[in-house]
């Protein structure tokens, strides 16, 4: 029998083979592995390796959400908005070699840090790649400044990665500055991993580590599936009834279509996208963390339910709109035998909300709920092919459906990570033997206009909100941060009143906006307009007082002038209760005119010179004018 024969046998017979780094391995139910069929699986073993080894190195299609990542790498190949990093300081002394050795380990675990794309006749297609090479280097940076690590580093996460040539997808620095001071640098491609894939690969990596140190094999959890087998099994749902399931609640659900998100912002929104972005740390304080697992509680809701409606509550309300919608990523993971493999899983869920004058926050609130409770059961449906079925007109300028994100980490692995975020930065970790301690990376994606990213830190929660700099800038990013934890603050105590109500200002911010600037009393005095002119005529006679196409016109000669003409007026029978019609282009001379007449006794009325003779004479007539400058 054919080694395909053997394995289409083996599947009839409910046997699940697979490959776990280079070893093969099997499972069935216990009463259906007949003892002919094991004997036969133990002799075949070396042979199925080899025909597993074979096609796991075959061509397989993009997932959609790899083929949108793959789409938006086409359009900006040099752009490193889908870069995924972690950096952290090594605050003791390390063995490089064995960090070598335990990359290898991962690279040989791990088959999507192994993926290689290429385009086959117009169509992208990945492989995994048989050669385990790591991108690892280790950096001499004992002689450099703080200033210029700082760059190394940033220049190194912002290193783009070309999915089109042959190369890792997942590379290491560690820059070393001391025997016991590291850093250290992972950073991938989005269409590799996802945020779930990151700590993965930490928790992997450190006890690697750990293990090698030791002179010992580590002993990693078998991984039953494999990236390409998730692959392969949304190929067959794509082809199921359930994508049409789920197609007809998003049709429904956006049959009214949100507009563009508009953020309250000074210039202009960009033509073309150049994903350059900036980071805002945004953290929330405890005590208002705190009155949030409280109203969570209350409410039967989580807390993701309460911090993304907060942010939904701010756009409305910033953006001046009913109608907007918010992108959140899901995890994509819904099988457990995903949750320990690499690969980008991740699909972001496009969330309706609407606010109008009369909902209050606890409605509002049960509505997020709900909105998210429909959407989740029917996450299936990938976002890139959501947005090709929607058929939206294309703004290169703007992100397509959404153009603001949220995020919400929750870590599942990895407890250390967690542990280094919180204290304000100043903690320390264990991590396979290796001290941690913070190492902040100002992440600059700018996938998105806004997208605010959070994650739970014990009795604290921590994230930032980044932002596209070609929307907003520092103090933009700034203001919203604080708008955002006002809106937080607000929500347990606005509860049962109108949504719009929340206040965006604390106490401080609201006193200084609305009295402090607003405290625009001035002594001026009984002086008017042409005693001040004359008084600074008098004090600085020769400063210009008047610029007008070339011409320039000091302080004393506009007095001078102004009155020779206030003083022919006055001969004119210009005084107190009379008018004057000016009709004069914009020029030195309509200056003259005016201060002249105020200087006169006598008002003014201004007459276009454009309008038709008619309109002037009735306006001549109609006033009472006595003499007109012209």
């Amino acid at each position: 029998m054919s080694i395909q024969g053997f394995v289409e046998k083996l599947t009839e017979s409910r046997v699940e083979i697979w490959l776990a780094g280079d070893k093969l391995r099997y499972r069935a139910p216990k009463q259906l592995l007949s003892p002919e069929l094991m004997a036969e699986l133990k002799a075949r073993k070396d042979e199925l390796l080899s025909h597993l080894q074979a096609q796991e190195q075959q061509p397989f299609s993009l997932t959609y959400g790899q083929r949108a990542l793959w789409f938006l790498h086409k359009t900006a190949p040099d752009s490193p908005a889908y870069n995924v990093a972690f950096s952290a300081v090594i605050a003791s002394a390390f063995d490089s070699a064995v960090m070598y050795q335990a990359l290898l380990c991962l690279n040989q675990r791990h088959a999507a840090l192994r993926l290689r794309f290429e385009d086959i006749r117009g169509e992208p297609r990945q492989f995994i790649c048989a050669d385990h090479t790591v991108d690892y280097q280790l950096i001499d940076a004992s002689g450099w400044d703080d200033a210029r690590l700082d760059d190394e580093v940033v220049s190194s996460y912002r290193q783009p990665f070309n999915l089109n040539l042959q190369q890792p997808l997942f590379r290491v620095r560690i820059f070393s500055r001391a025997v016991d001071q590291h850093v250290l640098l992972i950073s991938f491609h989005h269409i590799v991993g996802d945020g779930w894939s990151l700590w993965l690969l930490l928790d992997d990596l450190g006890r690697s580590y750990q293990a090698l140190k030791a002179g010992q094999e580590p002993a990693l959890p078998l991984i039953p599936v494999s990236y390409r087998t998730y692959a392969l099994q949304q190929q067959q749902w794509l082809a199921s009834a359930e994508l049409e399931r789920d197609w007809a609640y998003w049709q429904e659900r956006f049959a009214e279509m949100p507009p563009l998100l508009n953020l309250p912002v000074l210039r202009p929104f960009p033509l073309k996208r150049s994903y350059q972005g900036a980071s805002y740390r945004l953290d929330i304080p405890s005590a208002t963390l705190a009155a949030l697992r409280r109203l969570a509680a209350e409410r039967g809701v989580t807390l993701y339910v309460l911090l993304l409606a907060g942010l939904q509550l701010l756009l409305h309300r910033c953006c001046n709109q009913e109608l907007l919608c918010v992108g959140t990523p899901l995890a994509g993971r819904d099988d457990d035998a995903y949750a320990d493999v690499v690969g980008y899983f991740v699909n972001p869920m496009p969330l309706l909300s609407k606010l109008d004058g009369q909902i209050s926050v606890a409605e509002f609130i049960d509505a997020s709920s709900n909105e998210i409770l429909a959407a989740m059961a029917h996450q299936q449906l990938p976002l890139a092919l959501m947005l090709e079925r929607l058929q939206l007109a294309r703004d290169t300028g703007r992100p397509p459906l959404f153009q603001a994100a949220f995020v919400f980490q929750q870590l599942q692995k990895s407890q250390h990570i967690l542990d280094l975020n919180s204290a304000g930065g100043e903690a320390t970790a264990d991590w396979g033997g290796l001290r941690l301690a913070p190492y902040t990376l100002c992440q600059q994606e700018g996938q998105f206009d806004l997208s605010v990213e959070l994650m739970e830190a014990g009795a604290d929660l921590i994230g930032t909100l980044k932002y596209n700099t070609d929307v907003l800038d520092s103090d933009d990013a700034a203001r919203l941060a604080d708008y955002y934890r006002q809106v937080l603050v607000g929500l347990p105590a606005y509860l049962h009143r109108k949504a719009a109500e929340i206040p965006l200002l604390d106490a401080h911010y609201r006193a200084v906006l609305l009295h402090d600037w607003n405290a625009t009393d001035y002594p001026y005095g009984n002086h008017f307009l042409p005693d001040l002119l004359t008084r600074q005529a008098q004090q600085t006679p020769d400063h210009p007082a008047l610029i007008f196409n070339g011409t320039t016109l000091s302080y004393g000669e506009l007095e001078c002038r102004a009155n020779r003409l206030a003083h022919y007026l006055q001969k004119q029978g210009a005084g107190p209760e009379s008018l004057i019609a000016v009709s004069m282009e914009r020029s030195i001379d309509l200056v003259i005119a005016l201060h002249a007449i105020v200087k006169a006794g006598a008002a003014y009325v201004p007459l276009d010179p454009d309008y038709p003779q008619e309109r002037l004479d009735y306006m001549i007539a109609d006033a009472g004018a006595e003499l007109l400058l012209t």
